[in-house]
């Protein structure tokens, strides 16, 4: 005699089945998700660290430097799109920092034109502070012994050629 499978063990085998395939999709999909979120933080502290070295390389260069609050304008040799001396600046209008450059270091270094500036990204938190005979300014002209940046939970101190 023949014995098949009765209708109650198929359901119990189907929905056992169901639930291994539930729980397998569920851990590859937090598995996946985890991934992404992962790789996004990793592009945000690339884009926050690629950030601040190309402040430190400005800085670093820099004749002169005004700080205007969380605003720094520089007359300095690393522009990043023309050659020579070059007047820029990083401007923080929360949460978006934006960055100027102009060719000529004539006129006020805390000139810049609305239209070219060019959004670097959000921000929560952008200070640029000077250091100078024990005291640390928000607002200063010249060149410093030190600048302490701040740019979301990092920071990074600079100490400019003479």
């Amino acid at each position: 005699m023949k014995r098949g499978f009765t209708l109650l063990e198929i359901l119990i085998t189907l929905l056992t089945l169901g639930l291994l395939f539930g729980l397998l999709s569920y851990t590859f999909y937090s598995s996946i998700s985890s991934s992404l979120d992962i790789t996004k933080d990793g592009e945000n502290l690339k884009q926050d660290i690629l950030l601040l070295w190309n402040i430190q390389r400005k800085i670093i260069s820099s004749k002169y430097v005004v700080l205007d609050k969380d605003n720094i304008f520089m007359i300095t040799s690393a522009g990043d799109y023309y050659e020579g001396i070059v007047k820029c600046a990083f401007i923080y209008k929360k949460p978006i920092l934006y960055y100027y450059e102009f060719p000529y270091p004539y006129g006020s270094i805390e000139f810049y034109e609305e239209d070219k500036l060019i959004k670097l990204g959000k921000f929560e938190n952008f200070t640029v502070r000077a250091y100078k005979d024990g005291d640390l300014y928000k607002d200063f002209s010249g060149i410093p012994e030190f600048f302490y940046v701040s740019l979301n939970d990092k920071e990074l101190v600079v100490k400019p050629f003479y």
